[in-house]
């Protein structure tokens, strides 16, 4: 029998996993909050990495690290809840990278490696884990990103979208949004693709709370509980 539970109570299920809780009072839980679905993977991209190390903060937050560590953090809590799941990057390196090569061409070998690890992946669901910038710092805010190749993508940027705002920043006025067409992989996959923007290092505030890890376990349980609406069409 399934249990229904609030979409808090839910949301503090996840980040106390993440926080490192041994033992869950329901043993339903599991089973209520997300039916394991075998037949699709999600690919859990962290983006940026190695010789590239994204955006960077005016405290000197590389954006690499924090995606990682989100990343990270989504992709054991996605284990736990009965999600498969695979990591582009599951380290602090880029993907395919050879010195000898021109920065150009490294970073080529690395978006075509992600691109492959997808296109491997049994009915792949894509999940890119980024940090925004602007010279503006007042902007502020998580914002999802879909492809425009695949209809599942814009649901489940918007499931994403509203599960960041409900959980971790409720004055986020932001919507989910179609990616631009340039940018390779929102291009290239035909799978449902997503890029998650967790937030601005422009923005001195939105930096600090970038740094804790403690806000790192809110992101990942707020992006894993978007994906788990999604998936089971809620």
């Amino acid at each position: 029998m399934q249990i229904k539970m609030g979409k808090r109570m839910v949301l503090c299920v996840m980040v106390g996993l993440l926080a490192g809780l041994t033992a869950v009072h329901s043993s339903g839980i599991v089973q209520t909050i997300a039916e394991s679905r075998a037949s699709r993977t999600l690919v859990i991209d962290a983006g940026h990495g190695g010789f590239d190390g994204g955006a960077v903060g005016s405290n000197g937050t590389a954006e690499q690290d924090i995606n990682l560590s989100i990343a990270q953090r989504l992709y054991g809590l996605a284990g736990f809840f009965g999600v498969q799941a695979v990591m582009t990057r599951p380290d602090t390196n880029a993907l395919d990278y050879d010195p000898s090569r021109p920065v150009r061409e490294n970073k080529i070998s690395d978006i075509k490696a992600r691109e492959q690890i997808v296109q491997q992946a049994a009915n792949p669901i894509f999940l890119s884990i980024h940090l925004n910038k602007f010279s503006d710092p007042q902007y502020h805010g998580a914002q999802v990103f879909y492809s425009a190749n695949h209809a599942g993508g814009r649901v489940l940027a918007e499931y994403l979208q509203n599960s960041l705002i409900y959980g971790c920043d409720p004055e986020n006025r932001r919507q989910a949004k179609q990616a631009e067409s340039s940018i390779y992989l929102m291009k290239k996959l035909t799978c449902p693709a997503v890029i998650v923007e967790c937030g601005f290092l422009s923005n001195a505030e939105e930096e600090m709370k970038l740094n804790d890890p403690d806000y790192h376990k809110k992101l990942a349980a707020c992006i894993l509980r978007g994906y788990l609406q999604y998936a089971n069409g809620d």
